[in-house]
């Protein structure tokens, strides 16, 4: 089978917020026409970053959608017209306080249901040099693990507290590429 893009028949944004919704149709290959909700919400950094002391800096923050506190890398909104690059360093070092003495860009991935990216960056050789620089609706706690509990996390089925794998596992392989 030769898989070809779907004929999009209309495209309206519904609803506007923090993150717009789009309504989009489209003709299927079989004739059939189906409505997609399509989050439209930009390009985003996630930094898998490690201290001077080889341990995974993590943020821990609510998150409203599965409304739990979660763990995570950093991430964060890339700016219009800012570097993704940038944003990552502005990212850890304003959820964190910590500066990388260097980062990596590893990999860019498409939402399937979103318009945006994720740009997922390693930062290596972290140091604390300032407090959280948080917005006014972050509130974020800094976590510090060792690689052993971190890979435990990674693996453990029962363990649904993280997300953000891709830049995680992008972390382990820079460090222990296979």
């Amino acid at each position: 089978m030769d898989i070809q893009p779907w004929k999009k028949l209309k495209e309206d944004k519904v609803y506007h917020g923090y993150r717009s919704i789009i309504k989009r149709k489209f003709e299927l290959p079989n004739g059939k026409v189906m409505e997609y909700d399509i989050v439209a919400g930009g390009n985003f950094a996630s930094i898998a970053a490690l201290t001077e002391d080889n341990e995974v800096l993590l943020v821990k923050q609510f998150r409203p959608g599965p409304e739990q506190v979660l763990m995570s890398t950093p991430s964060g909104y890339i700016d219009f017209n800012e570097d993704p690059k940038d944003a990552a360093k502005r990212e850890l070092l304003e959820e964190t306080g910590y500066q990388a003495e260097d980062i990596f860009f590893k990999k860019k991935v498409t939402l399937p249901y979103g318009i945006g990216c994720q740009y997922c960056f390693v930062a290596t050789g972290c140091i604390e040099i300032q407090g959280q620089r948080l917005d006014d609706t972050e509130f974020i706690e800094v976590i510090t693990m060792n690689l052993p509990a971190f890979k435990e996390k990674l693996r453990n089925p029962h363990d649904f507290d993280f997300y953000n794998l891709t830049a995680a596992y992008l972390l382990l392989d820079h460090i222990q590429p296979f």
